[in-house]
């Protein structure tokens, strides 16, 4: 124990990605679908099997996050493509395809903030952490969905600092976000550690920042050959930290 625990000697700093590491999206998205699913007769109509609504739904926001996560795409854009594309693949052809889709983007992400569902193991690690280290939260999403999520769940009496990549207009795995996080808290990167699901945005961003990194592999992915150390679940951090 003493060796693991080592191995992160001088950590003043424990920076947490959000979602799907403490706030569970995966379960949470699900909830939020299956409501906007049943409250837009348009939806059913077009996709008739919630399972293909599902599917498309999720291959699309995959494909438009990565493109937001590396910069080639804008928020805005991301919001409005993916429930537009889900339209428009099935035919619809109205004007006001744009305007549809931004009420259902807005109707669900309200929902999805309201939703609850933390990761198995998120609150007794952040008990743990909080009598040894600062903590911080390091985020993709949107900044207004990303507090609320921290509000309702209850994870906000845990965290000293947030930072949200559209508040600042850089996106992990950009160095820049990690290296603003430093700066807002006056730490330098020996000092600070990155916990993520994520191996490109949050493991690989934060190695090249010169951070030190878990990678919570929750999902069985093959393993992040820089990560400093690899976790199946959040309660096997405490014998690292």
């Amino acid at each position: 124990m003493a060796g693991e625990k080592s191995l992160f000697g001088g950590v003043k700093w424990v920076f947490i990605d959000l979602d799907d590491t403490l706030w569970d999206f995966s379960a949470n998205s699900d909830v939020a679908l299956q409501k906007l699913y049943r409250n837009f007769d348009i939806i059913s109509g077009y996709y008739p099997e919630y399972e293909e609504f599902d599917e498309s739904y999720h291959l699309k926001n995959s494909e438009l996050w990565d493109l937001y996560h590396h910069g080639h795409i804008e928020q805005e854009y991301l919001k409005l493509e993916r429930f537009r594309w889900l339209l428009v693949r099935k035919g619809y052809e109205s004007d006001d395809v744009d305007v549809l889709s931004a009420a259902m983007n807005e109707w669900y992400l309200e929902e999805l903030s309201r939703c609850r569902e933390l990761v198995d193991g998120a609150i007794d690690l952040l008990e743990s952490l909080s009598k040894r280290y600062l903590i911080g939260v390091l985020s993709n999403g949107f900044a207004d969905v990303q507090y609320r999520k921290l509000q309702t769940s209850g994870l906000w009496r845990y965290v000293q600092r947030m930072v949200v990549s559209d508040e600042i207009g850089v996106q992990k795995p950009d160095r820049r976000i990690f290296d603003y996080a430093l700066s807002e808290v006056g730490a330098e990167a020996d000092e600070v550690i990155m916990i993520g699901d994520n191996p490109d945005a949050d493991i690989y961003g934060a190695k090249s920042a010169g951070w030190r990194t878990i990678y919570f592999n929750r999902k069985g992915r093959s393993s992040v050959s820089v990560a400093d150390v690899e976790v199946a679940s959040l309660s096997d951090v405490k014998a690292y930290l």
